[in-house]
C-alpha cells in the first residue's frame, strides 16, 4: 500500500544561515512520501538561493514568494502555504519553521496513529529548546514536556496544562484547512487558531511521547527582531478578542468559557461592553449555574458598586 503524502508548510525570512539544518533534518526523515512547500515571506538575504539549492536536487521541494495577497509576517506566509496546500488536495499537513530541526522518525511516528484511527484529526509530540552551538543527538526521550490532557483539549490549552506549538502537530486537512491564521496578529498565531479550532471543532487528538523536534533558541528571532514590544503586546490583545467573539459569535458558552471571561474583563482588565454581555450570558438558562447564577449576580453587583465608588473617590483626590 502506498502511503499517504504529508505537506510540509515551511515558513521562512532571512534564514540563509539556518535554513539548511531545517531542510536537511527534512530529507533524513524515514517516513519519505513528503512534499515541503517552502513559502518565503520576500527575505532581503540568500534564503532564496540556498532553497535552490535543494529544489534542484530533490523535487520534493518547491519554493514561492509571498505575494501581496497576504499579509507581511509570519501568518499571512502560512496562510499562503495554507491555500497551497489546498489547491493540491493533500491528505496530511505539517506546519514547521526554518530554524528548528526534525528527529528523524517525527513523521513516521506521528503518522502511525492516524493511520490506524480514524477518528483522530491530529497527533502531536515532545520537543526541547536547544542552542545553535550544541551538537545535537537524537534521542527520543531526553526531555519532558506535557502533551497530555487531564479535563478536556480546550480547557487544558487554555489553561497552558497542554504543551502545543506550530511545529509539534501533524494534522489531518479536513480539519486545518478550515481555518486560517489572522495576519493581524504578529505573535500568539497559532494559539489563537487552536483555541478557535477546539472551540468549534470537537476534535481527538493522540500525543508521541518522545522527542521529535529541537525549537531553536537565539537572540535573532524573527518575531522579536521585526516587532516592537507594542505591536506583540496589541497582538496578544487581539488574541484575547478574538477568542472572547469567536465564543459569542457561535454560541459556545460554558460555564468554564464564563467563568474565564468573567476574570479576564470583569476582574484583570474591565470592559464596559463585554460586562454588559457577560450579564446577559448569565441570565440564560442553557448555561447550568444553578443557585450559583444568583449568587454571580450578586458578587458582581458589589463589584461594580465598589468600583465606581472607588472611581469617584480617586477623581476627588
Amino acid at each position: 500500500m502506498i502511503s499517504p503524502k504529508i505537506t510540509i508548510l515551511l515558513a521562512t525570512y532571512n534564514r540563509s544561515h539556518l535554513i539548511k539544518e531545517t531542510l536537511d533534518s527534512i530529507i533524513r526523515q524515514t517516513y519519505t512520501n513528503w512534499e515541503c512547500i517552502i513559502v518565503d515571506d520576500n527575505s532581503t538575504d540568500a534564503t532564496k538561493d540556498v532553497v535552490a539549492e535543494y529544489t534542484a536536487k530533490d523535487d520534493r521541494f518547491s519554493y514561492y514568494l509571498k505575494t501581496n495577497a497576504y499579509k507581511k509576517g509570519l501568518s499571512g506566509t502560512r496562510n499562503q502555504g495554507l491555500d497551497l496546500a489546498s489547491l493540491r488536495n493533500t491528505e496530511f499537513i505539517h506546519f514547521f519553521d526554518d530554524d528548528d530541526i526534525m528527529h528523524p522518525q517525527k513523521l513516521e511516528l506521528q503518522m502511525e496513529p492516524l493511520l490506524n484511527d480514524d477518528s483522530l484529526s491530529f497527533t502531536t509530540c515532545k520537543y526541547r529548546h536547544y542552542y545553535g552551538n550544541e551538537e545535537l543527538v537524537f534521542s527520543l526521550n531526553d526531555y519532558d514536556c506535557n502533551i497530555e490532557i487531564k479535563n478536556n483539549l480546550l480547557k487544558d490549552f487554555y489553561s497552558g496544562f497542554l504543551k502545543l506549538n506550530s511545529l509539534g502537530p501533524l494534522w489531518k486537512s479536513n480539519v486545518i484547512l478550515k481555518y486560517r491564521f489572522d495576519e493581524e496578529l504578529v505573535c500568539s498565531e497559532e494559539r489563537d487558531l487552536y483555541l478557535k479550532i477546539f472551540l468549534i471543532d470537537k476534535i481527538k487528538f493522540k500525543g508521541i511521547n518522545y522527542i521529535l523536534f529541537y525549537y531553536r533558541k537565539h537572540d535573532k528571532s524573527n518575531t522579536s527582531n521585526r516587532y516592537s514590544d507594542l505591536q506583540k503586546n496589541v497582538s496578544l490583545y487581539r488574541s484575547k478578542l478574538n477568542f472572547y467573539n469567536t465564543i459569542v459569535l457561535n454560541n459556545l458558552w460554558t460555564p468554564f468559557l464564563l467563568k474565564e471571561m468573567l476574570k479576564r474583563y470583569v476582574l484583570i482588565c474591565f470592559d464596559a461592553n463585554i460586562y454588559q454581555e457577560l450579564k446577559k450570558v448569565i441570565d440564560k438558562d442553557e448555561i447550568n449555574l444553578g443557585y450559583r447564577k444568583y449568587l454571580l449576580k450578586a458578587v458582581l453587583s458589589c463589584f461594580i458598586g465598589c468600583r465606581k465608588f472607588t472611581g469617584k473617590f480617586i477623581s476627588k483626590i
